[in-house]
């Protein structure tokens, strides 16, 4: 069986034309408009995430507390405006080694919470859902937060 393999494999390399690993001179005219740079950036031109809607986030417990001795849920039905999310500036991606470690770092865009964030709280009996009995205790909103990261995610493995 190994045999077969290793001919098998012999005979994918003598299949493969040589000349298409062949080096060409490259002229001082293409080298001089040839551009690099070490790492990966990634620009975040105004991306936009919104228009989020969460039927129900909700949370209960099925025996209830002293004289409430059955089931009660607590939650809310959340919507996000269109432009919720603004996510602004450049991550970039870079990899580099320190003695035997080599690790990954990840610089983050910024992040930009402009939208209107609005939420429904209500309570309920036994659905889960909030669908029956439903009460409502009001709404909550919010809206203006801003998250400015800075520094490097670095991912490592040791």
């Amino acid at each position: 069986m190994k045999k077969v393999l290793l001919l098998a494999v012999l005979a994918v390399f003598v299949m493969v034309p040589f000349t298409s690993f062949a080096k060409s001179a490259i002229s001082e005219g293409d080298l001089a408009a040839i551009t690099a740079q070490e790492g990966v950036t990634i620009n975040f031109d105004s991306f936009t995430v919104g228009a989020i809607t969460i039927d129900v986030q909700g949370w209960g417990d099925g025996n209830g507390f002293g004289t409430y001795t059955t089931a009660g849920w607590v939650g809310a039905s959340i919507a996000l405006s269109s432009d919720f999310v603004n996510i602004t500036g450049e991550m970039t991606i870079d990899v580099g080694t320190n003695g035997s470690v080599t690790a990954l770092g990840i610089g983050l865009p910024g992040l930009n919470f402009s939208g209107d964030m609005y939420q429904t709280i209500r309570l309920a009996d036994s659905a889960t859902n909030l669908a029956t009995s439903t009460q409502v205790l009001g709404t909550a909103y919010m809206s203006g937060l801003s998250v400015s990261p800075s520094g490097t995610l670095i991912i490592k493995a040791h």
